[in-house]
């Protein structure tokens, strides 16, 4: 056998050595690529989830504001009502706490519901997008839903001042 031909059938093996070695780092590198996919996809759902239960506990937190809200107005109209017709006469004008203000606490509490059980079935195929516009959202609603309460706080405060004089006069009327 010639020289060039013991070199050629060497430089041969070494070739396909090659060729063995590049199709087995290619292979390891697919599969450290899948890997890394997979960790992305689970780092991605995890967050989904984090930035969802964070919009839940949002929700939960606008709710029991309304709530509270709910229950202070209800509280001061069973009083109201509780009370005789002359009192309830005097205090016509302010009756709109109860007829008003009331039944858009109590809508916004159905709202809430919708949404909550609307969040809560949402799956990590729900537009990352569309989250954090929702979550934006509710912010600003949760925001809305604090002034609400502080102003119920203070109507139901005026409510009880005025029930009060109202109580006093037609006392004084009576004797």
């Amino acid at each position: 056998m010639e020289f060039t031909i013991v070199i050629s059938i060497i430089a041969l093996l070494i070739s396909i050595g090659s060729f063995g070695v590049t199709l087995w780092a290619t292979r390891i590198s697919r599969r450290s690529l899948d890997h890394a996919i997979r960790v992305q996809e689970t780092n991605e759902e995890k967050e989904f989830e984090r930035i969802r239960t964070g919009l839940l506990m949002q929700i939960s937190d606008s709710r029991r504001i309304l709530e509270k809200t709910r229950i202070e107005i209800g509280t001061i109209k069973a009083n109201f009502d509780a009370e005789s017709q002359p009192v309830q006469v005097l205090m016509t004008n302010y009756t709109k706490l109860f007829t008003e203000y009331l039944p858009g606490v109590e809508s916004n509490i159905k709202q809430l519901d919708a949404l909550w059980r609307d969040v809560s079935g949402w799956t990590d195929e729900k537009d990352y997008k569309k989250l954090m516009e929702a979550k934006a959202t509710l912010y600003h609603s949760s925001k809305d839903d604090e002034q609400v309460y502080e102003s119920a706080i203070f109507c139901v405060k005026e409510f009880k001042t005025k029930l009060e004089l109202a109580k006093q006069h037609v006392n004084n009327g009576l004797r």
